[in-house]
This record gives C-alpha cells, sequence and structure tokens, in this order.
C-alpha cells in the first residue's frame, strides 16, 4: 500500500509540474514528457504576425486556433540554433523559459483542463546584429496525450 501511495504522489507531482509550463528536459527538440505518440497531421493552429521586422526591434506574434492546454515556442536561425528573446505579454498564460539563453524559450502557465486558451500574444526580440531567417517553431497540447511537435511554424525575415 505505502507504494501505491509513493508511486501515485510522484505521478500527481510531475502531472502539476507541466501543468506550470515546459520542462527544462523538452528545450532540445520541444517533445513534452507525456510519453504518447505525437501527431503527424496538419496541427490546427498557427502563429501569426508580420514577415519582417528590423532587427533591435521587438514584435508582436500570436499562437492560435483550436482550444489548447500547453505550449512551447523558440525561434531558431538557420543553423537550428535558439536566437533571440520573448517578452510576456499575457502573463496570466505564459512564462518565459531560459533554455540555451535568457528568456529565449515561451511556454505556458497554469494550465488546466478546464479552462483551455485559443490564442495567447506574445513578443520576440531578435539578438543585437542579427540579420537572416527565422523560424518560429512551437509545440502545442491539445490535451495530455494529442500534441503536435514543433509541427507549427512561422518563417521571419530580420532585416
Amino acid at each position: 500500500m505505502f507504494r501505491f501511495l509513493v508511486i501515485a504522489a510522484c505521478l500527481a507531482i510531475s502531472v502539476h509540474a507541466y501543468s506550470e509550463g515546459a520542462p527544462k528536459a523538452a528545450c532540445r527538440d520541444l517533445t513534452p514528457q507525456h510519453g504518447a505518440k505525437l501527431q503527424t497531421e496538419k496541427p490546427p493552429y498557427r502563429i501569426d504576425g508580420p514577415p519582417h521586422v528590423l532587427h533591435g526591434q521587438k514584435l508582436e506574434l500570436a499562437l492560435g486556433g483550436d482550444e489548447f492546454l500547453g505550449f512551447m515556442i523558440q525561434a531558431r536561425d538557420g543553423q537550428n540554433r535558439v536566437v533571440g528573446q520573448f517578452k510576456v505579454v499575457d502573463s496570466a498564460h505564459s512564462q518565459t523559459l531560459d533554455c540555451s539563453g535568457e528568456a529565449d524559450t515561451l511556454t505556458h502557465l497554469k494550465a488546466t483542463k478546464g479552462s483551455p486558451l485559443t490564442s495567447v500574444k506574445f513578443e520576440w526580440i531578435p539578438p543585437a546584429g542579427y540579420k537572416g531567417n527565422v523560424k518560429f517553431m512551437a509545440t502545442v497540447v491539445q490535451t495530455g496525450f494529442v500534441y503536435w511537435v514543433g509541427r507549427v511554424t512561422k518563417d521571419l525575415d530580420v532585416e
């Protein structure tokens, strides 16, 4: 009986941790640690925003589509390196995560089944002096067992 209680407590703690944002273990490949099969069909989500930004200026974007519980977004350069910094716009539903640099990843905050999101706004600032293409890559979690890993994308030119 004691062993069952310990296992149940560990599972409850890990589920609670993911409701508070993506774990650092997901930084490298944007894969949630849910243990379910990822989706391969086209995701019902998109990242909206302008197609370009001047280096040094912030850009406002939004992740939206069908209802979702969680997300993780990074901007990556042509060598697949995480670049730039995110600024939280919706502090009730998003927070930054330091993966390979300060605030270089955006993730959900306080995800609950009873109140899914349909969109979240955020700001992104390119690195100083950077010029070139950036691809925003997002993992979106519809439910704990239905999610798309890095399949929600948006290309952006930094001029």
